[in-house]
């Protein structure tokens, strides 16, 4: 059976839990931010600093503010004159009570600071999710380019055996095999960087999931699909602005300073103390008695007025507001700059028709033809292919470039994870 806190994961996130066959086997869009958000060692940080305030709030629930006082004191009563001895027992209880309501102050304190933990929890899973997609579309597109270059590969191959062939039978020159051998060895290159380039997203993304990038590369399936976004600016940016967790976690901030000054304001009135005593004294007399003793309030610096801690407290929650006005600005800006890169980067993927692109795959895969049959000469059959070279791979770097801004756009306007 797995762990709670795994069960835990598949319910809060609707994705399995770490240890799941969903998470071992090929990753999908969905369930490779659920593997992610799962068991990520900065999701558990930011939710045990959120315990870590639900404890303080705990101890912010406590009745009394101290512990009651009990005294007790013996004496021995030794007459001057006359030897007569006695003993004297006295005995005092007093409590410390709060009458200005500085429990509550001090919930209200610990209630701030948990919207401020709650707002860490939800910037970390916004982030680690933005990071798994980000991760999971490279290693797409650095599938694709690998594909896309194996298959042009074998095209180069055989460039290179017709014109060495050529070469050998005096129809051709040395210069047309050796263009094709130069070539064929670009190509053979780019076909190790896109190798290269599979390997290093594949390992970030096994390490952003926990697992050991030396073991094995993670393995995913799904297409370069951009996230859907709304298409309206002004609804994203007010989105951003009712979603943006670094605005809470400012917000959540000022609150804190704030209700630290309504608690230390309640903190300078002073508490008193009931007491109640009895005692027992020389003359064979029996005393009960009680009564409210009041702490005697002095005026700063003699005195602890908690002056300085309201002030630095009033500073600071102008300070959190100053930042709250930041973020919203800086909000505004960074989801206008990601919709207009979105837009650009749909604009530049509409230059590619699909039956060109599928055209090109055809010329590439008869340039080889073309060339035996002498319609084409070699020089031309390598000019050719590296350009529909570059217009394939050129292709699926605008597909990878419109996925990522999607990314983007969807971290900046606070929409990820998708479906929170």
């Amino acid at each position: 059976m797995p762990p709670l806190s795994n069960l835990l994961a598949l319910v809060l996130l609707g994705g399995p839990p770490p240890d799941s066959p969903a998470c071992r086997g090929p990753l999908t869009r969905s369930s490779v931010v659920a593997c992610a958000l799962a068991d990520h060692p900065s999701v558990r940080a930011a939710e045990l600093g959120r315990e870590a305030i639900e404890g303080r709030k705990q101890s912010a629930r406590t009745l009394l503010p101290s512990h009651p006082t009990v005294e007790v004191t013996l004496a021995q009563r030794v007459g001057l004159r006359y030897p007569d001895r006695d003993m004297n027992i006295y005995g005092r209880l007093s409590q410390e009570l709060e009458v200005a309501g500085q429990r509550r102050k001090r919930i209200a304190v610990a209630d701030s600071e948990m919207a401020q933990a709650q707002a860490r929890v939800g910037l970390t899973r916004r982030d680690i999710a933005a990071d798994a997609l980000t991760a999971y579309f490279e290693v797409l597109a650095a599938q694709e380019q690998r594909a896309m270059i194996g298959r042009i590969a074998k095209t180069a191959d055989t460039l290179v055996e017709l014109a060495r062939a050529s070469e050998r039978a005096g129809l051709g020159s040395v210069l047309t095999a050796d263009v094709a051998v130069t070539a064929s060895v670009r190509v053979a290159r780019q076909q190790i960087e896109a190798q290269r380039r599979v390997a290093t997203a594949s390992a970030a993304l096994a390490g952003l999931l926990g697992r050991d990038p030396a073991a094995g590369a993670a393995t995913v399936q799904g297409d370069l699909a951009p996230l859907s976004t709304p298409p309206d600016l002004a609804a994203l940016v007010e989105a951003a602005l009712s979603r943006r967790a670094e605005i809470d976690l400012a917000k959540a901030e000022r609150e804190v300073f704030a209700r630290q000054v309504d608690l230390y304001r309640r903190i300078r009135i002073p508490n008193p103390s009931v007491v109640l005593y009895a005692q027992r004294d020389g003359f064979g007399e029996r005393v009960l008695g009680g009564g409210v003793s009041f702490p005697i309030p002095l005026p700063s610096p003699l005195g602890r007025s908690f002056a300085g801690q309201i002030a630095e407290n009033k500073s600071l929650a102008r300070q959190a507001e100053a930042e709250v006005e930041r973020w919203r600005r800086q909000v505004r800006t960074e989801v206008a700059v990601g919709f207009q890169n979105l837009v650009a980067r749909r604009a530049e993927l509409a230059l590619f028709e699909g039956d060109r692109l599928q055209r090109a795959e055809a010329h590439l895969e008869a340039l080889g033809q073309e060339m035996a049959s002498g319609r084409m000469s070699i020089r031309e059959a390598v000019v050719l292919q590296q350009n529909f070279l570059e217009y394939l791979g050129t292709h699926i770097e605008a597909r990878r470039a419109l996925a990522l801004a999607s990314v983007e756009l969807a971290r900046v306007a606070g929409l990820l994870p998708e479906g929170s």
